[in-house]
């Protein structure tokens, strides 16, 4: 059992734009910073994002992986599979593997969001 909080974790810039701040992570990741971090069995990741104003992500996919993107605060727009989609603070966003997709800012103020993935094996 592991409590932590995501100020204690050293973000970086992941995507191109966005800020990322690694809290849980999958057991066995050697880069896991402190290392009892990684510790997640099913999920990859636990991780908080932040979108600055007028930033766009880069548009990718990730073949193995399913997520969600719960918004807890902010408004946008994610693009996902060529469809825009308006989001807000409480919206959750399910991508199952292959989703090609991007966060999108078109706004002043930041967009935050929760990402939760997890390895999806066929």
């Amino acid at each position: 059992m592991i409590i932590r909080n995501w100020r204690d974790s050293i973000p970086y810039v992941g995507h191109q734009s966005k800020i990322i701040w690694p809290i849980l992570t999958r057991a066995g990741n050697e880069n896991a910073n402190p290392p009892e971090a990684a510790c997640l069995r099913g999920l990859t990741n636990f991780t908080r994002h932040v979108v600055q104003g007028r930033i766009t992500t880069d548009y990718h996919d990730h073949k193995d992986k399913e997520q969600v993107y719960y918004f807890i605060r902010g408004q946008g727009k994610m693009l996902i599979d060529d469809q825009v989609y308006p989001v807000t603070a409480g919206d959750a966003v399910h991508l199952p593997p292959l989703a090609k997709h991007q966060v999108i800012n078109d706004g002043e103020d930041e967009i935050e969001y929760l990402n939760i993935s997890a390895v999806v094996t066929t």
